[in-house]
């Protein structure tokens, strides 16, 4: 790839990072929303005839939530190679699994035909999907950083990592609005199998690419860790475990809104078009978020822009809420589209810049995948199963618990934040200077 650790890559180059970033993100959310709509509408039927509906949608959650902790083995297994072996590669393989998996799981019969071994099989395609996720959002940001490290705009482009999520999300919600009559019978799974279609091209484009100039010059002076996704913990554990509390919020906030509230929104009374009406119509609040994100952290700086996106979706979880219990749809419409400005916009934009922008070359692979889905587990693993524990099918007595659960992790994500470092002018190719100069001191 032209262009050493000095030189800015010309536009081109790194236009076409940006859409292979966008591609990868654009299945994991689509695959993964698919799953989510499925696990709170078809699942409990489908894998959990014999329980009581309470009881079946919460294990279709915990179901759900296997796919959280497998990220985080994802992002440890996936970090270890693309801190040692090469970006490209361990960019492509992930994206494999995740589509053969998805595949997978939309031809997998039911319990009335497999019995107890369907939901067996369910969360273990389930644990496999996340393993292949785990390997994407360290990918992505890492290629954007360093391919974007001289721009005088590195943010927007980092930010465009996280653009395939809201045009995934979109794709998911056309797919549930335009199958919204049989997706609880047999839509979810021709949903699933769309994905190859998204899979293949963004093949290619991966297949395309090479690595960063800023990880080849590490790799040809043999100064790659010998086991990254340890090594991180070691030497980082501080960036680690901050950002992961920061991106919790951000997490259960996504994951409470994409698949926790088609549940909350039914039991309310809203039929299931209408909740794929809104949750397609909102994303673009998400589209526009992503957008704005890069320029909110130049001029606000990253730290202050993620203070903002936590308090305000904090704030709006209240009146959101009790727009879906009147049944106020309008209402609900222009609360989810602002609330996905925020958290799904502003906030997940930021996502790949801080994390990217907190790890120096040798670990930047590992660090930003293992801190944002240990995000994951903290936050939409716990989330969704949480609130369907605590409220039930009593959402017009119990509705209180969801701006509590906001509240808390708003708590801790802005208490994390106090301490994270900000990187708004700082230079990536510096955090390996001081990482080399920290190591000459230990040794």
């Amino acid at each position: 790839m032209p262009g050493g650790p000095k030189q800015a890559v010309d536009t081109h180059t790194l236009t076409m990072v940006a859409l292979s970033a966008t591609g990868g993100a654009f299945i994991e959310y689509y695959d993964f929303f698919i799953y989510g709509y499925a696990a709170s509408t078809a699942f409990p039927a489908i894998f959990f005839p014999s329980l009581p509906p309470t009881q079946a949608l919460l294990f279709s959650f915990l179901a759900f939530g296997a796919g959280f902790p497998a990220r985080l083995i994802g992002a440890f297994l996936f970090g270890h190679f693309g801190d040692r072996i090469g970006r490209k590669f361990t960019f492509m393989v992930n994206i494999i699994i995740v589509g053969a998996t998805t595949c997978l799981t939309g031809l997998l019969p039911g319990y009335a035909k497999l019995g107890i071994l369907a939901p067996i099989l369910l969360v273990v395609l389930r644990i496999v999907q996340g393993i292949g996720i785990g390997g994407e959002f360290g990918g992505a940001s890492s290629l954007l950083g360093e391919f974007a490290a001289q721009r005088s705009r590195r943010a927007f482009w980092m930010s465009l990592a996280s653009l395939g999520v809201p045009l995934g999300s979109i794709s998911a919600s056309v797919v549930l609005l335009a199958m919204s009559k049989t997706f609880t019978t047999s839509g979810w799974r021709v949903a699933m199998l769309l994905s190859v279609v998204i899979v293949i091209p963004a093949l290619l484009a991966r297949y395309k690419l090479t690595d960063s100039s800023l990880f080849e010059q590490l790799k040809q002076t043999d100064k790659l860790d010998a086991l990254p996704s340890f090594g991180v913990l070691k030497h980082h554990p501080r960036s680690v475990i901050l950002l992961a509390l920061v991106w919790a919020f951000q997490s259960m906030g996504g994951y409470t809104a994409g698949t926790y509230f088609i549940s909350f929104m039914r039991f309310a009374g809203i039929s299931l078009a209408t909740t794929a009406t809104i949750l397609l119509v909102a994303k673009v609040g998400s589209l526009l978020g992503i957008l704005a994100s890069g320029p909110t952290a130049d001029l606000f700086k990253r730290r202050v822009a993620a203070y903002i996106g936590i308090g305000l979706t904090t704030l709006l979880s209240y009146p959101l809420t009790l727009a879906v219990l009147n049944k106020r749809i309008a209402l609900v419409i222009l609360l989810e589209i602002l609330v996905n400005f925020f958290l799904m916009g502003i906030l997940l934009g930021l996502a790949p810049i801080l994390t990217c922008e907190s790890f120096p070359t040798k670990f930047r692979y590992s660090g930003s995948g293992i801190s944002f889905y240990f995000a994951g587990v903290l936050g939409g693993m716990v989330a969704p199963s949480l609130l369907t524990g605590l409220i039930g099918q009593d959402v017009f007595h119990k509705w209180y618990y969801v701006p509590i659960v906001y509240g808390i992790y708003c708590a801790v994500a802005m208490l994390a934040l106090r301490f994270v470092r900000e990187t708004r002018d700082l230079k990536l190719g510096d955090l390996d200077q001081t990482e080399s100069a920290l190591r000459t001191v230990r040794a």
